[in-house]
């Protein structure tokens, strides 16, 4: 990882000097990267599975990476560092430490290492040749690189599902955060960097340094400065405070997002910073492939412990499903951990300086992080229809009883149904039920909202719509229009497919969207009333003013 001093040059000055620089090698990778990642796309396979391709390509290839390898390599820090503090802005800390996120995530670790590494440490014994002479501190440390999930890789599926805000999403995040606790506690005791004692003045750091950046951001505008501002909040305020202290500068970035979640303008900042930190993390997929040469040792430590991503995945399972979470979000959130993580690399330099293990398990771990993410891809992008196939089998892990997510049971006598209560829905209920004088109901899966606006008299409830199990439970009869209103296109699809399995269905469906090609596949999937946003803005503003104008006696 470059150090904070590097990262305002790289900031500054990479990308240009590469391009100039190095223009062949800088055209190779960006069009390999454009190309792989656009047939993906075609192929419904997530984009980043195009990026992970594309540095094994040029690796397979030989490619001197010269000094467009340093910039795919700064860009990518850069990226996971915009990628934490984006997460941070959609993370408030209560939700981080409730014991159904620290006790499954704790457990999961240490059953991880003791079985990841045991198992290992009985393969040396047996005497195969890339085992061999692996001792117990070894043995224990490769079952604790293996214990991490990528939280780049479980954010970047989020997305793709328009499930970041989800609950299981959310469950997922959580769990991840108290895995890179673990990695900042790992990386301060094995760092050659001793933490400052300034250390101990970062909670005071924490508590005051919040309210200049409240101000700030307040003041930023929506413009440039607005992203200025993100940019400093991340790597000034988060990242070089907590590298100057000894710290994981990472986690520094995470933290200072989680002071912003409260802030008016939160969403906002988080929309802006969105494009930067997609761009930099095509790098990051990128530069997995180019971690080292492929060997005969490295392919056969990878056969032999891809597997474990299975083990892990099943022992999340169980351990959510013991917190009385429903059988449903167990499964999504833990087929979105079941994977390998980028940290498994950082815990295999250090291993291999001890003289613990050798360089060929540097690149298997790199192996193995890229085959789980090409494994999870398409099984995650498919995870809903997996659930609906193998429902009977995935719902036997409930236990019964009363689930901390449980589904609403029926929604009154209301006739318009609201899916989501953010920018989009909550305008809506007001126009249905305050101006119209009608009977609607929102439903939204952040339990935060829910409670809020249930104290404020609003006729919300708790549920997650792309569920075929709330479609099948609930009775529709008195609907007669279902809105559509999450920001996320993904999410809006998810949720419309599980309507289109619904027999005899009376209620139309009103979708919205914010562009042409959107507004497009609604059409396909016979959405009855289309909201394109683009097109009718200008209408309803001349609309609108329209009737406020005869209001107030005009044209009279």
């Amino acid at each position: 990882m470059p150090t904070i001093s590097q990262f305002w040059l790289y900031l500054n000055i990479a990308i240009v000097r590469s391009m100039l620089g190095d223009i062949h090698t800088d055209i190779i990778w960006l069009s390999t990267a454009f190309v792989l990642g656009f047939l993906a796309m075609r192929l419904r396979l997530p984009s980043l599975i195009g990026f992970l391709f594309t540095g094994l390509l040029l690796n397979y290839f030989e490619m001197d990476k010269g000094n467009a390898g340093n910039i795919i390599e700064a860009l990518a820090d850069l990226g996971v560092m915009l990628l934490l503090f984006t997460i941070g802005l959609k993370i408030k800390v209560n939700t981080v430490f409730q014991p159904m996120i620290w006790i499954p995530a704790s457990i999961n670790m240490v059953v991880s290492v003791v079985l990841a590494g045991g198992f290992v440490f009985l393969l040396g014994l047996t005497g195969l040749q890339t085992f061999a002479g692996l001792d117990m501190k070894a043995s224990m440390l490769i079952g604790f690189a293996l214990s991490f999930s990528s939280t780049v890789f479980v954010v970047k599926i989020l997305e793709e599902r328009g499930e970041l805000t989800s609950f299981h999403g959310k469950i997922a995040i959580g769990i991840l955060v108290i895995q890179d606790i673990f990695a900042v506690l790992f990386m301060t005791m094995v760092s050659d960097q001793t933490p400052s004692w300034f250390v101990l003045l970062l909670p005071l750091y924490l508590y005051l340094i919040r309210y200049p950046l409240s101000y700030l951001l307040a003041h930023a505008g929506h413009g440039e400065m607005l992203t200025i501002f993100g940019f400093f909040a991340t790597f000034v305020t988060g990242a070089f405070v907590f590298h100057a202290l000894g710290l994981k500068p990472d986690l520094g970035a995470l933290i200072i997002g989680m002071l912003l979640v409260n802030h008016l303008k939160a969403d906002e900042l988080y929309d802006r910073m969105m494009s930067y930190k997609d761009f930099f993390l095509v790098a990051f997929f990128i530069n997995i492939g180019f971690s080292g040469q492929i060997t005969t040792q490295t392919l056969l430590i990878t056969a032999i412990l891809i597997p474990f991503m299975l083990v892990k995945g099943l022992l999340f399972v169980s351990l959510l499903s013991a917190f009385k979470m429903r059988a449903r979000t167990a499964f999504l959130a833990s087929l979105s951990l079941g994977n390998f993580s980028e940290f498994a690399l950082i815990t295999g330099v250090v291993g291999f300086k001890a003289g613990w293990i050798s360089n060929d398990w540097i690149m298997a771990f790199a192996l193995l992080m890229t085959l789980s993410f090409i494994i999870s891809s398409p099984l995650n992008a498919a995870a809903h229809h997996i659930f609906d196939a193998y429902r009977p089998l995935i719902m036997g892990i409930n236990a019964g009883g009363k689930y901390i997510d449980e589904e609403p049971k029926s929604i009154g006598n209301a006739e318009f149904l609201i899916i989501g209560f953010g920018s989009i829905g909550k305008p809506a209920y007001y126009y249905l039920t305050g101006k119209m004088g009608l009977k609607a109901i929102a439903i939204d899966y952040n339990h935060e909202i829910v409670k809020k606006y249930k104290h404020k008299g609003v006729n919300i409830n708790w549920g997650d719509t792309s569920n075929s199990i709330f479609w099948e439970t609930i009775d529709f009869s008195k609907v007669k229009v279902v809105l559509l209103a999450m920001s996320e296109h993904h999410s809006n699809l998810s949720i419309l497919q599980e309507i289109h399995k619904i027999k005899n269905r009376r209620f139309k469906i009103a979708a919205f969207c914010k562009y042409e090609d959107e507004a497009r596949v609604f059409r396909e999937m016979k959405v009855d009333y289309i909201y394109d946003y683009k097109m009718h803005q200008g209408e309803d503003f001349a609309e609108q003013a329209y009737l406020e104008y005869i209001e107030e006696g005009g044209m009279n």
